[in-house]
């Protein structure tokens, strides 16, 4: 048990609380003043002790001390910068276990900066408001050096094993801004976001890679495998229309079927549409998209290209090549048909992620990481409220919205203008 003195003198009690009285921030700064000096004063009376120790030791018995290092203030967590002055031996031999003498801040402290970088604040700005929010003025290099603490453990979440069942995959693929060299370059990921047997999502791989390579993609599903993704619990895969994807997806997923995302059809049939068709060419196949079964949706079908295949003769075939991928989630749940009809849901996760890399100004190869790892865990959070075959998406979306948001998600990316 240790025990505490503490002596009170009363005038100059009175003295404080009539500072406090009179100006309470200003007496507020003055006293963490007086903590930071009594603190200082506190981890060098350690650091002395602590040599003491050191040197005590039969090993050190030819050694002895040997004056300081040069005074150098130190970020604590809390106080902001205190004084020290590390001892050092004659040797050379004695490293501080108090405050290494490589360590210029508390450990703790950058742990902060980086979930405050991660959370949102760009370099410059957290390099502009660390005073207020931290106690100490950090450069931009130590902020960006401060995600070195969760690389580590973002590797291992990018990486983690895959041990629930996942029935249906999205794959698409993002580009990054980083710098390398004092130069911008472009860092090709491939993302693979996934349902579970409980309907919840989850990201499962955000890998280096371009996106038009089918080898690179092959790389990522065995990847996948090898983490403990279980092929035959795979049934069905989200994507657009990279050549020879869909054709490799099945070699490595035999049990499952491919689907092609309505909002890139749409876009590709709408672009070879001649402009004063384009309207009733929609409408049509919006009848196609909404159908309440694959007869119906066929049917729709057969109804567009009677009407449209005279004067839109290749935006039919756009569609009709890929018509049995285009209606493949009608071979699941009525439950399930919103989420698989697009590829939506990744690119919003992409879309998430590049906005918050953005936001970071300048990002290396290695910080990248952390920062989507961070970024898809609180994803991943917020995903857990709702299940996607939830009823209450529904009212989330509101009944009008739910009937017709492929065809806004087209309008959004400017197709129908």
């Amino acid at each position: 048990m240790s025990v505490v003195k503490l002596e009170i003198r009363i005038p100059e009690v009175v003295k404080v609380l009539e500072a406090f009285a009179s100006n309470r921030r200003k007496a507020l700064e003055s006293l963490s003043r007086e903590i930071s000096v009594g603190v200082g004063d506190i981890v060098n009376q350690l650091m002395h002790a602590e040599i003491d120790i050191f040197l005590g030791q039969p090993s050190e018995r030819d050694n002895k001390r040997n004056g300081y290092h040069p005074e150098r203030e130190y970020a604590l967590k809390g106080l902001g910068c205190i004084r020290i002055r590390s001892p050092k031996d004659r040797l050379g031999r004695f490293e501080s276990k108090v405050v290494p003498s490589y360590e210029r801040t508390d450990p703790r402290l950058k742990a902060d900066m980086a979930i405050l970088h991660l959370a949102g604040l760009s370099t410059r700005t957290l390099s502009m408001v660390s005073k207020k929010l931290l106690g100490v003025e950090v450069g931009k290099d130590m902020v960006t050096g401060s995600l070195d603490l969760v690389k580590e453990e973002a590797v291992a979440w990018l990486t983690r094993p895959i041990t629930k069942p996942f029935w249906a995959l999205y794959v698409d693929g993002t580009n990054f801004n980083i710098q390398r060299r004092g130069s911008t370059e472009k860092e090709p990921s491939l993302v693979v976001l996934g349902i579970g047997a409980d309907s919840f999502k989850s990201i499962l791989a955000i890998e280096p890679g371009t996106r038009d390579n089918v080898d690179a993609w092959r790389s990522v599903f065995r990847e996948l495998k090898r983490r403990g993704l279980d092929p035959k619990h795979v049934k069905i895969g989200i994507m657009d229309g990279l050549p020879g994807l869909e054709n490799l997806f099945l070699e490595e997923f035999p049990s499952s079927v491919t689907a092609r995302c309505w909002v890139h059809a749409m876009r590709n049939a709408l672009a070879k549409t001649p402009a004063r068709l384009r309207e009733a060419f929609k409408l049509l196949a919006t009848k196609i998209m909404y159908a309440s079964s694959e007869a119906d949706a066929r049917t729709a079908f057969e109804d567009l290209q009677e009407a449209m295949n005279k004067d839109c003769s290749r935006a039919v075939s756009c569609l009709r090549k890929d018509l049995n991928s285009l209606l493949a989630h009608y071979k699941f749940d009525q439950k399930f048909w919103r989420s698989l009809k697009t590829t939506n849901g990744i690119e919003r996760v992409n879309k998430e992620l590049k906005r918050r890399t953005k936001s970071m100004e300048t990002i290396g190869e290695q910080s990248l990481q952390a920062v989507v790892a961070f970024t898809a865990l609180k994803l991943e959070l917020g995903w857990q409220i709702h299940k996607v075959d939830s009823k209450s998406l529904d009212v989330l979306y509101g009944e009008g919205r739910r009937k017709n948001i492929l065809e806004r998600t087209v309008e959004e990316i400017g197709l129908l203008n």
